[in-house]
């Protein structure tokens, strides 16, 4: 089911099915990928409680085989509304008898977006409800449009970051599995041109990148700006080898599992671990200009 939330500023829809956004406009303008059978169907994918793809879609824990999909469980699940008002909608999922055959913790998990002039909040939370340590990788999948404006061609836009970044490229293989990792040059350290082919090979996943990083074009008076101070990875894709008109930028806070090894969940690194009956809460920002 779909929900709008409204300011004098954007209309965001989101659609209680995976807690996805469903549109975003500013003066009747979409800013949201809207889907397509022929390339990427979805439009802003919740990643929770996994990044990415698994090793023969298995992971273990406490010595015995889990399966899990690309990106985890929430982009199937419809969430409960918890909270909605004129500028903020609130919605949870939680633990059940076929979420624990895939993923043997008990939890709640939010997603809230609020409005806030020109700029979404986004929040996710995680309460851990077992008597055990939990681990978990969460992040936004949200797909622009580009171009913006039907005049202009998606190599008239750029990405651009708050600051200059020295940043590593985490190499993946077809199957989306991670194989190493490389440094990547940008131009002046902080400019991704956008070009079709940068995503022949699937996406670009980012590490040490600045925490802030604008969408644009120097022929466009519109942007996107995103802000994530609290996520580690940023992944930049597009289907690939498609000329398709748009572009994901995805924040997250943990990686896919790396090629030929079927992971445990307490021994990956870069996985949140909380800790029983606490809290854990990760917020970023999608500004439209």
């Amino acid at each position: 089911m779909n929900y709008t939330i409204k300011n004098d500023f954007l209309t965001v829809t989101v659609n209680t099915f995976g807690a996805e956004l469903q549109s975003i406009k500013r003066n009747n303008i979409q800013y949201l990928w809207q889907g397509d059978e022929s390339s990427w169907k979805n439009k802003a994918t919740n990643i929770f409680p996994y990044v990415g793809k698994m090793e023969e879609g298995k992971y273990i824990y406490k010595g015995k085989t889990y399966e899990m999909g690309s990106h985890g469980l929430a982009r199937h699940i419809d969430f409960i509304v918890e909270q909605v008002e004129e500028e903020k909608i609130v919605l949870k999922m939680v633990a059940n008898e076929q979420t624990l055959k895939s993923y043997p913790f008990s939890f709640e998990y939010f997603i809230s977006y609020e409005l806030k002039e020109d700029t979404i909040a986004i929040t996710s939370k995680v309460v851990n409800k077992d008597n055990k340590p939990m681990y978990f990788g969460l992040g936004g999948h949200p797909g622009f449009n580009v171009p913006l404006d039907e005049k202009l061609n998606f190599e008239d836009y750029y990405l651009i970051f708050d600051n200059a970044c020295k940043v590593n490229n985490i190499k993946i293989n077809e199957k989306g599995l991670i194989t190493g990792k490389e440094e990547y040059y940008l131009k002046n350290d902080n400019i991704l041109n956008l070009k079709h082919n940068l995503f022949d090979n699937d996406a670009l996943i980012f590490e040490n990148m600045s925490k802030g990083v604008t969408l644009k074009s120097d022929k466009d008076n519109k942007s996107i700006y995103l802000k994530y101070d609290n996520m580690d990875y940023l992944g930049i894709w597009h289907t690939p080898k498609k000329e398709v008109n748009f572009v994901c930028i995805e924040p997250w806070t943990s990686l896919p599992s790396r090629d030929g090894i079927i992971e445990d969940i307490e021994k990956q690194q870069n996985l949140v671990c909380l800790d029983a009956n606490n809290e854990y809460e990760n917020k970023w920002y999608i500004t439209i200009k």
